[in-house]
């Protein structure tokens, strides 16, 4: 039971100590290039590429492992969740359906990463050459539009940039078991039973979400299920900030893991923008990504009201296309 509660709610885990993670907003573009710095050039040779998207994706699973051999030092923190109780990452566990052919080895590196085309599967494509606006199969999106997002309505966007935000440890941390400091409830049901979800909220969380939804057309996109998302969005978007949801089913799956496809969205590249504590979840479009750390529980973190100034500064109209302010290729 404990798996399939882990397979179908969200919460990524990371090995980042969010008390000494801060910084300002005027420093984010530096920010923005030490954390991508691994990214490389998307536009590589078929190989190069191929082992670039792999290698990354492996980091993002051995920094989970990090996080969860380090669960004794969350626990010496009087603020901090027992990690162990709480909801896994399922781009680590979950969608058994998919090969996943990345090793979670942390030795040997270079040796690990010139194995890394014996280890795809024959018929797996390079990155560069999938066709990344094409639906998969089972995948979710609009049939008006064709898209993950309906049309665009002009009349209350207008020319607003579209700005995807990730849910769990990005803007909310929760867990099964009980919170003391948990900011609302929300029941769950799975399997005809109705299991109990607390939820902190991360701080600023409130205020950001108010100043973004006038700044931009607002969608969470989270590779958590509907069952979860929805009452838990219904609780936490007070002032009605965000204009659209996206769950697991709208995901894009590549190799077991479930990524965020911003060429599908339905909405033009130049004019979006994706946060999220997890790069594995935007690895095709790393040039369109503001980093943010995984949130648990510290009450002194300020990231989200850090960003605030830049994601205002972005949004304004004379900002033609946001990949060349936070692509740190060019």
């Amino acid at each position: 039971m404990d798996k399939l509660i882990s397979s179908l709610l969200c919460c990524s885990v990371s090995s980042k100590d969010d008390s000494n993670d801060k910084y300002h907003a005027k420093s984010l573009n530096n920010e923005t290039k030490q954390k991508k710095s691994k990214t490389g050039n998307q536009k590589s040779s078929r190989n190069s590429s191929r082992k670039d998207v792999n290698k990354k994706l492996n980091s993002s699973k051995t920094s989970s492992e990090l996080t969860n051999n380090s669960k004794i030092e969350l626990l010496d923190d009087e603020n901090s969740i027992n990690e162990t109780d709480t909801i896994t990452n399922t781009n680590e566990e979950s969608n058994n359906n998919t090969p996943n052919s990345i090793s979670n080895n942390q030795g040997n590196d270079s040796k690990e990463e010139d194995e890394i085309d014996e280890e795809l599967p024959e018929n797996d494509v390079d990155e560069s050459y999938l066709d990344l606006t094409k639906l998969q199969e089972g995948q979710a999106f609009n049939p008006e539009s064709g898209w993950l997002l309906g049309l665009k309505n002009e009349k209350i966007f207008g020319n607003k940039k579209c700005l995807i935000l990730d849910l769990d440890e990005t803007l909310v941390h929760s867990s099964f078991k009980y919170l003391r400091t948990a900011d609302f409830v929300i029941p769950v049901e799975i399997e005809n039973q109705v299991h109990h979800v607390y939820v902190i909220k991360r701080p600023g969380v409130d205020e950001f979400l108010r100043k973004v939804g006038k700044w931009y057309e607002v969608v969470v996109f989270t590779a958590s299920v509907s069952k979860y998302g929805d009452p838990l969005l219904d609780k936490l978007d007070i002032h009605q900030s965000v204009h659209h949801r996206l769950f697991r089913d709208s995901c894009y799956n590549y190799q077991g893991n479930f990524i965020k496809n911003l060429s599908q969205i339905g909405r033009p590249l130049a004019d979006s923008i994706i946060i999220d504590n997890s790069p594995a979840s935007y690895i095709f479009h790393p040039q369109h990504s503001i980093p943010i750390s995984s949130w648990f529980s510290d009450t002194h973190d300020n990231e989200l009201l850090d960003l605030l100034p830049f994601l205002e500064d972005i949004a304004k109209p004379n900002v033609d296309d946001v990949g060349l302010v936070l692509d740190i290729t060019i």
